[in-house]
């Protein structure tokens, strides 16, 4: 009996250690409420441990964009500071991203066109560009970019690109001919060990007379002795009277345009190449056709080539009877 009685004495003293020091806590715990600490202008570190050591659990929530503010610093929580929550409850927070970022595309293979367009998309712009003969690519096509693709670069970033220039040639160098002379352009070509190709003259009238306005191949290009460096040069337009009308008497006569090239004369000046009027039936001659009234006077006078006006040989006559020897 006595042993019986101590059996249910442990196991009462043991239900009440269990009631008052494991349950109990647990259920205390559970409905009690706090106060939800202040985490806004710390970083994410400092906030989780602060956040946590009240019991309560941090959540990232969104990322806000601000150059002005340390990238992770919090920007705002929810609940709000100084609320008063359960246990345990989740506080969610808006950290700061920095200043925004932008994803460096694959530009490898795209003309410089479309990737000059890739770039603004993601509001990126087109840096310096240097250009390298190669088989791999077409003219003005992306070999290589200086910053790989998937690196996070600031917005308004510039981006160096490697070009190709197209296959390899030769060893020799297209030079620079644009602005130069004629003949300038002829000799620098002579002495580059390259050959004249064709000379074609363009109407232009913002640059001298004889003057180069393009080239091809451009300078710089890779070349050989056997290449032929075609020149386009500058020329003005001019005008030049064709011919005289009937109807034209003052001999201005209808003028055309022509195109005046390097010629050693000022081609701003206008050129007149009058034409002298003609009767129709005459010789082929340049003389001018005599006036009508003209031949007439002519013809008299050689009829009475001993007198300077016929009309007053009678009277010549009747005085010399008038007055008797």
């Amino acid at each position: 009996m006595l042993k019986k009685l101590l059996i249910f004495t442990v196991i009462l003293i043991g239900f009440f250690l269990l009631i008052n020091y494991v349950l109990m806590p647990l259920y205390v715990k559970h409905s009690d409420t706090v106060i939800t600490p202040k985490v806004i202008g710390s970083n994410y570190i400092e906030a989780k441990k602060i956040i946590e050591d009240a019991g309560l659990e941090i959540i990232q929530g969104d990322i806000k964009y601000d150059e002005s503010i340390q990238i992770g610093m919090i920007l705002d929580q929810n609940p709000p500071p100084d609320a008063t929550v359960k246990y345990g409850r989740r506080i969610y927070v808006t950290i700061s991203g920095g200043e925004q970022l932008s994803e460096v595309p694959n530009l490898k293979g795209k003309s410089l066109r479309d990737a000059k367009f890739t770039l603004e998309q993601r509001g990126l712009r087109l840096g310096e560009t240097v250009r390298k003969p190669t088989q791999e690519f077409p003219e003005d096509y992306v070999i290589s970019q200086i910053v790989q693709p998937g690196s996070k670069v600031k917005k308004n970033s510039k981006l160096d690109l490697i070009l190709s220039d197209g296959p390899q040639i030769g060893d020799l160098k297209v030079p620079s001919l644009v602005g130069k002379s004629l003949e300038e352009a002829k000799k620098i070509i002579t002495d580059s060990k390259m050959k004249i190709g064709k000379i074609t003259y363009q109407t232009n009238n913002n640059v001298p007379a004889g003057q180069i306005v393009d080239q091809y191949p451009k300078q710089e290009k890779s070349a050989n002795e056997n290449t032929a460096v075609d020149i386009f040069v500058a020329r003005k337009k001019v005008i030049e009277q064709t011919e005289v009308l009937e109807d034209d008497p003052d001999g201005t006569g209808p003028v055309k345009d022509t195109e005046e090239g390097n010629t050693g004369t000022d081609p701003d000046v206008k050129k007149e190449k009058p034409l002298i009027k003609k009767d129709e039936g005459a010789d082929k001659s340049d003389k001018p056709t005599v006036k009508p009234e003209k031949e007439k006077d002519d013809k008299v006078k050689k009829e009475n080539p001993k007198t300077d006006n016929p009309g007053t040989k009678k009277d010549n006559k009747a005085d010399d009877d008038h007055f008797p020897k």
